[in-house]
């Protein structure tokens, strides 16, 4: 899935398919924060999150229009210089936790610059990352879950490694907000569901 997403360049041809594609290969330059700030030794990138949300949306929800290419250009505003993964939750250090407003009005501004070069589709991405952003469709809902659940899974991944992750911290930020019963399942059987 990795390759498939490096290569993805969403219908795009020329000019905008090299503009895409670079955006997608600057992702898998910028190692996810939280696993920096916990000192995880090789870190996921946004990149390979991305690549992984979309093999868990083909495994999981094969037949939801437009759930792939939503995880696709989700985190396409992290890609913009001097931006990257943003961390909000309480448990990221303060001297670069930013409120949920600052991080939101930072990304709008990135991806609005990044859809500004991609003609009248842009326009259609734009929309798709706002319908993400707002979470009140089905598909942005189960993205929105799908996103979290990874973070937990990965989370627990690293801690059996022997990094220095709790995945107890990853279900408290966001365990809540993962609803769907198939990935609760999930998360029960690996033993990620806290009490």
């Amino acid at each position: 899935m990795e390759k498939t997403y490096r290569q993805s360049p969403l219908n795009f041809k020329g000019k905008r398919r090299d503009y895409v594609l670079q955006i997608i290969s600057r992702l898998y330059e910028i190692p996810r924060t939280g696993w920096v700030d916990r000192k995880v030794n090789s870190p996921e990138t946004v990149g390979e999150h991305t690549a992984e949300l979309i093999d868990l949306a083909n495994h999981f929800y094969p037949f939801t229009p437009g759930l792939n290419r939503m995880l696709k250009i989700h985190d396409w505003p992290e890609s913009a210089k001097g931006l990257g993964d943003i961390r909000t939750d309480h448990f990221c250090p303060t001297d670069h936790r930013w409120t949920k407003a600052e991080k939101y009005e930072a990304e709008f501004t990135a991806m609005r610059q990044i859809c500004a070069n991609l003609g009248l589709a842009g326009k259609n991405i734009l929309n798709l990352w706002l319908e993400f952003e707002e979470g009140k469709t089905e598909r942005a809902d189960l993205a929105r879950q799908l996103d979290k659940f990874q973070a937990i899974k990965k989370a627990l991944y690293y801690q059996k490694k022997g990094e220095p992750v709790k995945a107890q911290e990853f279900w408290e930020v966001d365990g809540a907000k993962i609803k769907n019963p198939e990935l609760i399942k999930v998360l029960e059987k690996h033993g990620l569901i806290f009490k």
